[in-house]
C-alpha cells in the first residue's frame, strides 16, 4: 500500500512540475515533425508548403477571406499573413520566416490535437524536481502515470444455510442435418430474329416551272409644259423689336485635371493567376500625381493617386482564355480589395478584346490601384505575344482625373 501510495504522489508531482522535467532532466524529447520548414515570401509558387499555409489561413476568414488555394504565394497570401502576424504580435512583413514559422508550426499541432513534443522515457524516482522562477512557455501535458495494482480480495465469509446442490451435466448437442444440393439453373432460351426494315416509297418528280410572260410596251411620254413668268420681287419688310434675353446656359463640367496613359506591348511577363496584377511597362504619358510601380512577377503593376478625387480609368487587352478582369483599391498595398462593379469579362463568342471604362472614387491621398484577374478565374490569363511588326499585341490603361 505504501508503494501505491508513493507512486501517485510521484505521477500528481510529475503533473505539476512538468516544464521544469522538460527542461532540466536528460530524458529524450521525442518531437512530431514541423508543417513548416523553410522562408515562405511573395513571389514562390509550385510549393506544397505554400498550400499547407494557403489551406491553415484560409479557416480564419477574418485573416484570408479569399481563402483562396493555389501554391503561388502572390499578394493575397502576402495580405493574409501580415493579418495573422498582427494578431500574433510578430513584425507584419509578409515573410514566413523563422518566428512566423515557429508560431504556424504551434497553431497547427494545437488545431490537429497532437502535441509538439511528448515525453518518451520515465524519469527516475531520485530525480531532482526544482520549481523553476522564470515564467516560460507552457509545456505539453505529460504522459498519465501507471494505475496502482489493486490489492488482494479478503478470504469470503462463512456462508449461512445449506449446501447448494449440483449442477446437473448440459444435455449433448445434436448433429445438424445435411445441407440439399442446390438444383441446376435452366437454360437461357433463344432470342429471336429481328423484322426486316420496310423499303422507302420513291419521290415524285418535281413539276416544270412556267414560262415568264411578256413585258408591256412602255407608253408615250407627255410634253413638258411651260414656264410661268417670274413675279417681281416685294419690298423688304420692317425689322421687329429686339427679342428677349434668353437665361444664361448651365456652366460645362470642369476638363481634365491630370491624366497618365501606361502599356505592354507584347505578351505579359508571366500568365496573370486569379487575384495577380497586370504588368505595365512603357509610359506613354506620365505626371508626378500618378505614380507607376512595377514589381517582378507575380508581383505587376501598382498605381498610386496621389490626390483625392474621382478618376476615370480606361482599359483594353486580348486574350483567348476564359476569365474576367477586375480593378482592386485601397489605401495601401496590404489592404486592396476588388470593386464588384468594375467586373468586366470577354464579350461574345468568337472575339478575344476586353475593355472597360470605370469611374472610382478616392477619399484618401495617395491611394492604391491595380488592374487584377478576377479572383475567381479557373485558368490563368494569358495575353498572347506579338505575331508581327503591324499587327501588335497591347495591354494598355489609362488613367484621368477628373475632379477632386
Amino acid at each position: 500500500m505504501k508503494k501505491i501510495l508513493h507512486m501517485l504522489v510521484l505521477t500528481m508531482t510529475l503533473s505539476v512540475y512538468l516544464p521544469v522535467l522538460a527542461q532540466t532532466s536528460d530524458s529524450t524529447i521525442g518531437c512530431v515533425q514541423a508543417t513548416f520548414t523553410k522562408t515562405l515570401q511573395k513571389i514562390q509558387t509550385g510549393d506544397s508548403q505554400i498550400r499547407k499555409l494557403q489551406e491553415f489561413l484560409k479557416q480564419f476568414p477574418d485573416i484570408y477571406p479569399e481563402g483562396q488555394v493555389t501554391g503561388s504565394f502572390g499578394p493575397l497570401t502576402e495580405s493574409a499573413v501580415k493579418r495573422f502576424q498582427k494578431n500574433n504580435n510578430l513584425t507584419p512583413d509578409g515573410v514566413v520566416g523563422p518566428k512566423t514559422r515557429t508560431k504556424l508550426n504551434e497553431l497547427m499541432a494545437s488545431n490537429s490535437n497532437t502535441p509538439l513534443c511528448t515525453i518518451n522515457k520515465t524519469l527516475p524516482l531520485t530525480s531532482t524536481i526544482k520549481k523553476s522562477t522564470v515564467t516560460g512557455t507552457t509545456g505539453a501535458t505529460g504522459a498519465t502515470g501507471l494505475t496502482g495494482a489493486t490489492g488482494a480480495t479478503g478470504p469470503a465469509g462463512m456462508s449461512i444455510g445449506g449446501r447448494t446442490g449440483k449442477t446437473g451435466a448440459i444435455g449433448a448437442i445434436g448433429l445438424t442435418g445435411l445441407t440439399g444440393a442446390t438444383g441446376n439453373t435452366g437454360a437461357i432460351g433463344s432470342v429471336g430474329a429481328t423484322g426486316l426494315t420496310g423499303g422507302t416509297g420513291a419521290t415524285g418528280s418535281t413539276g416544270s416551272t412556267g414560262a415568264i410572260g411578256q413585258t408591256g410596251v412602255a407608253g408615250t411620254a407627255g410634253a413638258t409644259g411651260s414656264t410661268g413668268n417670274v413675279g417681281a420681287t416685294g419690298n423688304v419688310g420692317l425689322t421687329g423689336p429686339a427679342g428677349a434675353i434668353g437665361p444664361i446656359g448651365l456652366t460645362g463640367l470642369p476638363g481634365i485635371i491630370s491624366s497618365a496613359q501606361y502599356v505592354q506591348l507584347g505578351a505579359q511577363p508571366a500568365p496573370i493567376a486569379a487575384g495577380e496584377a497586370f504588368t505595365y511597362t512603357d509610359a506613354i504619358l506620365e505626371t508626378p500625381s500618378i505614380i507607376a510601380t512595377t514589381t517582378a512577377a507575380p508581383g505587376g503593376t501598382i498605381f498610386t493617386l496621389q490626390n483625392v478625387g474621382r478618376y476615370e480609368i480606361t482599359y483594353q487587352m486580348v486574350y483567348p482564355t476564359d476569365g474576367g478582369v477586375v480593378l482592386y483599391l485601397g489605401t495601401t498595398t496590404s489592404n486592396m480589395l476588388p470593386l464588384p462593379y468594375t467586373m468586366i469579362g470577354k464579350t461574345a463568342a468568337g472575339t478575344m478584346s476586353v475593355s472597360g471604362n470605370i469611374i472610382i472614387e478616392t477619399n484618401t491621398p495617395n491611394s492604391v490601384l491595380s488592374l487584377n484577374a478576377a479572383a475567381g478565374n479557373s485558368v490563368a490569363i494569358e495575353i498572347p505575344p506579338n505575331s508581327s511588326t503591324t499587327n501588335q499585341s497591347a495591354t494598355t490603361i489609362s488613367i484621368k482625373q477628373i475632379s477632386s
